[in-house]
């Protein structure tokens, strides 16, 4: 842009970023007009919003040329990036040839600085996470010329590019770190400690939070100081064990008996807080009346004997001074080698004032010891609620939640806000502990509670807060942005990486993507806390995904020795023994199954079949369940589950057997089962089969469901919903075109509750879609399929096969390759199977798809692989499915 063109544009805040969302935005290309509308035009309904994105290219085009803005169709929009060239573009050209130094020339500082869009929140969100990625990636290449640099003897010019570099990133610890064993090795150790020492007055100004236990190690070891590197323990995983020892008291001879009655007031005030047990305390003052008898002599003398007979981590000493009636109490923590932790002092009038000195008194103990990013809740539960008792049970919560032991966690939660009603922070764990235990409907309770006290809490928790509830409501693409806006200006927040983490790894399934892109926020999660287990569990999953055997073994031996009492303990054990370990192993899980909860041994079950890929061994879980489960419903499911992994093995006449069997428990279920595994485009049913199942389904009144279902509870009301699209796909696959094409129109007007509305839409997206592949439509159909929304919280994309939306994401895939957009299709094809066992009939033919892909790109060593996990499932398939491999195979010279 030039001259009087540039200027009326930049005059155009909104017009500017609608311009540059076009040109930068990813994927490059075009984008759909309804993600513009909300992300400029939120606050207009659709018909005002669409005239304004109207006015808005036309705007640009007048100023900048007709050809600069172009289009795909109706719906999509873009840019000709040929004409429009941005410093982003030249930025990301330069990185991707491996050239840091000219693309650093085309970082000029944050995308967009100081633009500022009214009313469009959703923009702004994305704005701030591409600032941030940008920012990051800059900050990358700068190190890669440190490090040249200085592998090249050039040390000034190493220095200039690792303080650039960590100028970029002014919050990022691990970043700063490089800088000092940088400077460190260059033998600039006051510029290192230096660097340190603005850091760390940065971090407690902007923060309240003190570097962490590895940088002060660090920075210790450079000042040759091991006692300073003591002086910041690592967090344990197991409980902290304090000695309260008797105060002296001075003042009224009357209160002489305070000096033991500490002992008893500390101990019981600390014990339980969080992760702290206590010294019994009469056990403790009977052996020191055996070991000193003399109470003014200097205890040092009897310290160690003491911390070695009790096992004790910290000490907790001070003093009861009484002049006139006024009460002064102070209280030291110390560690095992006398350093000082944590202190605290409180005054007040008379012996009625003590119970509240010593309230405020280990408030204010309990604030000192919380060091390190990891802490930072803790610390704040600290200053955001007036009870003690809800702060003791609120910390006792967050012990359990740092062992994964949720219900336990929960149960603590709920008795912290039933002492304090207000506090807006224990509501807020209380929703993570909650969705945890996959209970969305109180989670989500719980986060309105907390949302409605968020002005209790500074602008860092009302962002968390903020994502959360977006996240538990299911609005994926605002939570994503949340927790990359958050992690983006606070960096060593470990909460917002772990939550980023999360949401990737159960959400990006369902958008195309792998779960194994989280893999990166949980590794800083464990930068950050390496002892984390939920980072530990989503790693492990991860590593057995990409068949890192090792790797699991590590990870799970960690995650076990922390927390062997965890709630993912047992599926994670499950995991281990049927992807590494003997027989006996594995029936040593098979015995202790059935005791555990349900929701446990449904973890263990998916663990089992997705992340082990051992179908057999799921296969076994299952029928234990069968002779178990007391329920008919339950006994039904698991006849179900059976089903699915028969087809995923390919055996469609075993999976119609179990599918008999289930229908003596529920009729409903069976069929509904039944109906989904036929209609995939894979199994080898004959029209006759296909039809008579058909001819089922239109006999049976879908309203004649009973009301409630303890199995399958996110299908109740909705039943109709499924069998006019279950009745499409089958009419799709049978080649009834106009029939398929009129239920899909159906579904787009049947009327369901509220809580069914994303699945409706969903549905008849994907029913018209089947009828436009089956008519040999494939654009059409993908137009339908893009259409699909994404966004809906997790745990109904797992636990339902409707909800999961398999077959119309094996059908994108499908339809993508056709039309010769190859990575996508590998993307949608890899997703599959990923979070949900109701998708294993889909892993043998998307990864037979895979290897037929990577083979037509070059990448043999890749396709062999795939092609390899698709025999080794459908090893004992039908036969035509047998031949889909065989054919594979010939291609590959196999």
């Amino acid at each position: 842009m030039q001259g009087e063109a540039a200027e009326a544009v930049l005059r155009q805040p909104k017009r500017l970023a609608l311009l540059a969302y076009l040109a930068v935005a990813n994927p490059r290309g075009f984008h759909r007009r309804d993600r513009l509308l909300a992300l400029f035009w939120p606050e207009l309904d659709t018909a005002h919003a669409r005239a304004a994105l109207r006015r808005a290219l036309y705007f640009l085009r007048q100023h900048l040329g007709d050809s600069i803005i172009t289009g795909r169709g109706d719906e999509e929009v873009g840019v000709d990036l040929y004409q429009l060239q941005s410093d982003v573009a030249a930025f990301e050209e330069a990185l991707a040839r491996d050239r840091a130094e000219e693309a650093l020339s085309h970082y000029r500082g944050d995308l967009l600085a100081g633009l500022y869009v009214a009313d469009a929140p959703e923009f702004e969100r994305w704005l701030e996470q591409e600032r941030a990625a940008l920012r990051s990636r800059a900050a990358l290449a700068a190190w890669t010329l440190a490090e040249r640099d200085q592998a090249a003897g050039a040390a000034a010019s190493a220095i200039t590019w690792a303080r650039h570099a960590a100028e970029l990133t002014p919050y990022d610890e691990d970043g700063l770190r490089r800088l000092i064993s940088l400077l460190d090795q260059l033998g600039e150790r006051p510029a290192a400690l230096q660097a340190y020492q603005n850091f760390a007055e940065r971090l407690r100004a902007d923060f309240d939070l003190e570097p962490s236990a590895a940088t002060a190690a660090m920075v210790a070891a450079i000042r040759g100081s091991s006692a300073a590197a003591a002086a910041q323990p690592r967090p344990a995983a197991g409980p902290q064990l304090i000695a309260v020892l008797p105060f002296t008291v001075r003042g009224s001879p009357e209160l002489q008996y305070l000096g033991d009655g500490m002992v008893d007031l500390l101990s019981t005030h600390l014990d339980g807080a969080g992760d702290l047990r206590t010294v019994e305390p009469r056990a403790l003052l009977a052996w020191l009346a055996h070991e000193a008898a003399d109470r003014d002599s200097d205890f040092a003398s009897v310290r160690s004997r003491l911390m070695e007979r009790f096992g004790a981590d910290h000490l907790v000493s001070g003093t009861l001074v009484e002049a006139g009636g006024r009460l002064q109490l102070t209280a030291t923590l110390s560690d095992a080698a006398g350093t000082r932790v944590a202190a605290g002092s409180a005054t007040g009038t008379g012996e009625s004032a003590l119970f509240d000195l010593v309230d405020e008194v280990t408030r204010q103990l309990l604030v000192g010891r919380l060091r390190g990013p990891t802490s930072a809740l803790a610390r704040l539960a600290t200053r955001t609620t007036d009870s003690f008792a809800a702060l003791k049970s609120y910390l006792r919560g967050e012990a359990a939640f740092r062992l994964n032991q949720f219900f336990d966690a929960a149960d603590a939660y709920q008795r912290a806000v039933a002492e304090d009603p207000e506090f807006a922070l224990a509501y807020y764990r209380l929703a993570a502990a909650l969705a945890a235990g996959a209970l969305p409907g109180p989670a989500i309770e719980a986060s309105e509670a907390a949302h409605q006290r968020r002005h209790r809490l500074p602008e860092h928790a009302r962002q968390l807060l903020d994502a959360q509830r977006a996240w538990l409501h299911g609005a994926v693409r605002d939570a994503e942005s949340r927790y990359t806006a958050i992690v983006g200006r606070w960096r060593e927040d470990t909460e917002s990486w772990f939550h980023l983490g999360d949401l990737l790894f159960h959400a990006n399934p369902m958008r195309g993507r792998s779960c194994v892109e989280s893999r990166a926020p949980f590794r800083r999660v464990l930068e950050l806390e390496p002892n984390h287990i939920g980072a530990l569990v989503h790693l492990l999953r991860i590593a057995a995904l990409d068949g890192q055997r090792d790797e699991v073994q590590i990870l799970a031996d960690r995650m076990l020795a922390l927390s062997p009492d965890a709630d993912q303990a047992l599926p994670i054990r499950a995991l281990r023994a049927h992807l590494l370990g003997t027989s006996a192993d594995r029936q040593a899980i098979a015995d202790v199954l059935p005791g555990s909860r349900v929701l446990t041994a449904a973890i263990a079950f998916a663990d089992i079949a997705l992340y082990a890929r051992d179908l057999p061994g799921a296969e076994a879980v299952a029928r234990l369940f069968v002779r178990e489960v007391r329920t008919p419903e339950l006994r039904a499911l698991c006849r179900c589950m059976l089903a699915h992994l028969a087809v995923a093995r390919g055996r469609w006449r075993e999976a119609a057997e179990e599918l008999d069997r289930a229908r003596l428990d529920d009729q409903v279920l069976a069929l509904e089962t039944r109906g989904w595994l036929a209609a995939l485009p894979f199994i080898p049913a004959s029209s006759a089969e296909l039809g008579s199942i058909h001819d089922e389904l239109l006999g049976w009144d879908g309203t004649a469901r009973p009301s409630h279902n303890v199995a399958l509870a996110m299908h109740n009301g909705l039943h109709p919903l499924l069998r006019e699209y279950l009745l499409a796909l089958l009419d799709a696959r049978l080649g009834r075109i106009e029939a398929a094409d009129a239920r899909a129109r159906a579904l787009s007007e049947m009327a369901v509750p509220p809580e069914g509305e994303t699945l409706r839409w969903n549905l008849a997206r994907g029913a018209a879609a089947a009828a436009q592949r089956a008519a040999g439509r494939s654009a059409e159909a993908l137009e339908q399929l893009v259409q699909v929304r994404d966004e809906r919280w997790f745990q109904l994309t797992v636990g339902s096969p409707f909800h999961a939306q398999a077959h119309e994401r094996f059908l994108r895939a499908e339809l993508l390759a056709e039309l010769g957009q190859v990575e996508e299709a590998l993307g949608w094809y890899a997703s599959l199977a990923e979070r949900s066992p109701y998708e294993l009939a889909f892993r043998a033919p998307s990864d037979l798809r895979q290897a037929e892909l990577l083979l037509q790109k070059g990448e043999r060593t890749a396709a062999r692989r795939h092609l390899a996990l698709a025999a080794a499932a459908w090893h004992e398939a039908a036969l035509p499915l047998r031949g889909e491999i065989e054919r594979v195979s010939v291609a590959l010279g196999e």
